[in-house]
């Protein structure tokens, strides 16, 4: 008796090609202030002369609005995807900001797709990019468990992140589940192999569906209400996770030699299997290595004298608080409310959010300093 999702694999990758552009689609429209119009918080571009002010940057955005929607109807997706990739490029050129984790994990499956010829009388090319495209959405989690072995993951960020369900249990039972956080890393790690797995893949995808749906009750509106780009992401990251997994995902007359005849294989390899393991000895990028809501990221606050404060445009202070009697900026905090996304936590943005708040107020190391908080590494413990 056949089980679980019944579509062959070149049907799946014209589905997953929607899905991907979807999420890209609607991620972009959650965090539209990332990508266009006026707003305090500070460009962050790779070349300090790189810039397009507003209103033409609404040009872009409306370009990849346009670009999006043609890729999901079109047939011929070459031409399209390669322009996507272009301009989300000069996206992150502009912005390094705009390099969430979404944003590259979305762009990766699109480059793979870019290599892909849509021809359905060749097995072994269209299972090959498949496969692919499982090793990219596997190492999310097995990097995103690894991640969270630190002690701000289980005493800090997972409290806080099951905080809703206080409501609804007494305290000893809220004890009891903060407890659970040391389970998670394994979870996802047990995800992330087991998917590729094909006797345990029966109950790692049961496993997806359950964590994205928990995460989508905690993190709405019902719950902390935080960072409206992860509902999208969660809903498409459970829809993948059944297009590239559920029921038979193999082809008869599949050679797995082509695989590694195709270099967009190593590219995915280096990009999602190889480098991230850097991160985890502090020398690759953290939102690269799929940190998520590890509560193990790069942070930094501004800690500004009375007349730093005082000559700070009134919009800003808004995201000051006074502590210890004297104001600090929490860059992280203002980057999520205005742009409505997080900032990306790498040292030179911190100092480029650092650099933009002395020339907003007019001061010098003397009225602003800089308190940069390094990650740790795996299994590192806090000082």
């Amino acid at each position: 008796m056949a089980t679980g999702l019944q579509l062959n694999i070149f049907h799946r990758l014209k589905l997953i090609k929607i899905v991907v552009a979807l999420g890209l689609l609607f991620s972009m429209l959650c965090s539209y202030n990332l990508w266009a119009g006026q707003r305090w918080y500070p460009v962050c571009p790779v070349f300090s002369n790189w810039y397009i002010a507003p209103p033409y940057d609404y040009i872009l955005f409306a370009a990849e609005i346009i670009l999006i929607l043609l890729l999901m109807v079109a047939d011929k997706t070459r031409l399209l995807i390669f322009l996507l990739l272009v301009l989300n490029l000069a996206f992150v050129l502009l912005d390094q900001n705009r390099l969430q984790p979404w944003f590259f994990i979305y762009n990766s499956f699109l480059l793979v797709l870019f290599f892909y010829n849509w021809r359905i009388d060749n097995v072994n090319n269209y299972n090959s990019f498949f496969i692919i495209l499982q090793l990219c959405f596997c190492a999310v989690y097995v990097y995103s468990g690894l991640q969270k072995f630190n002690p701000g993951f289980v005493n800090e960020t997972y409290p806080w992140f099951i905080k809703p369900i206080a409501a609804f249990v007494s305290d000893r039972q809220m004890i009891t589940l903060n407890k659970t956080g040391y389970v998670i890393p394994f979870i996802e790690l047990f995800i992330g192999f087991g998917l590729l797995i094909k006797p345990v893949r029966f109950i790692a995808i049961p496993l997806v569906i359950l964590l994205h749906v928990i995460i989508l009750l905690l993190m709405g509106p019902l719950g902390n209400n935080y960072n409206a780009v992860v509902w999208p992401w969660n809903i498409i990251m459970i829809i993948l996770a059944l297009l590239l997994f559920s029921g038979k995902t193999n082809e008869r007359f599949f050679s797995v030699s082509h695989l590694f005849k195709l270099p967009v294989f190593y590219l995915v390899m280096l990009l999602f299997w190889i480098l991230p393991v850097f991160n985890l000895a502090g020398k690759w990028e953290t939102y690269l290595s799929f940190s998520l809501y590890s509560g193990n990221n790069h942070n930094a606050k501004m800690i500004l004298s009375d007349e730093a404060y005082n000559r700070l445009p009134y919009y800003v202070r808004h995201f000051t608080y006074y502590e210890g009697g004297q104001y600090v900026v929490y860059p992280k905090e203002w980057c999520l409310t205005e742009l409505k996304t997080p900032l990306y936590p790498e040292k030179r943005i911190f100092k480029r959010v650092f650099e933009h708040i002395k020339v907003i107020s007019n001061s010098t190391n003397e009225d602003v300093k800089l308190v940069y908080i390094e990650k740790l590494n795996l299994f590192e413990k806090a000082q």
